[in-house]
Order: C-alpha cells, then sequence, then structure tokens
C-alpha cells in the first residue's frame, strides 16, 4: 500500500518498485471522481517510466454522492477496503 496524497510530485520511484513487486498489477483508490485524478497520474507516470506491462483496478467516486459517515459513503462509493481487497483479486485471477 501507498499513500500517494498528492497527484505532484509523484513518486515515481516508489511507483516503480510497486509495479516490479506486482508484476504490473496496481489498485488505485481514491476518493473523488476518476478522471484528472490519482489513477491518471499512476499510469502516466509508471508509462512515462517505460513500465509497459500493467494491469490496473481505478476505484474511484463515479456517481454523486449524499449524506452519509466516512465508512458508509466509502462503501457506498466502492472504494471501503471490502472493494480495494476484491479489485486486488480481481487483479491476481487475471494471472
Amino acid at each position: 500500500m501507498i499513500d500517494l496524497y498528492s497527484v505532484k510530485p509523484i513518486d515515481q520511484a516508489t511507483l516503480r518498485e510497486a509495479a516490479a513487486a506486482t508484476d504490473g498489477r496496481i489498485v488505485v483508490a481514491e476518493d473523488h471522481h476518476p478522471e484528472g485524478g490519482l489513477g491518471s497520474a499512476v499510469v502516466d507516470s509508471l508509462t512515462a517510466a517505460g513500465v509497459e506491462d500493467l494491469a490496473i483496478e481505478r476505484l474511484a467516486v463515479r456517481g454523486m454522492p449524499g449524506s452519509g459517515t466516512g465508512s458508509e459513503l466509502l462503501e457506498w462509493a466502492g472504494i471501503d477496503g471490502p472493494a480495494i481487497a476484491e479489485a486486488a483479486r480481481r487483479l491476481l485471477a487475471q494471472w
């Protein structure tokens, strides 16, 4: 798990290490819409570094949230712990 709290500057070295350790399987979970967010920054950074074999699961908010507790909203958006674990299992099943 890498806490990329910001898209700029992105920690390209750590991302390369993670991609090497996971055979290019990366799950990105971000707490906003996917367009122009962390997932894009991760993919851009890795491809710029020459990493070609990638399998990316991008979890992000894809609707307009309502009211709720933090955990309720994370679950609603599909970016909570169980959703991240399921995305990782999907990536493992592909290989």
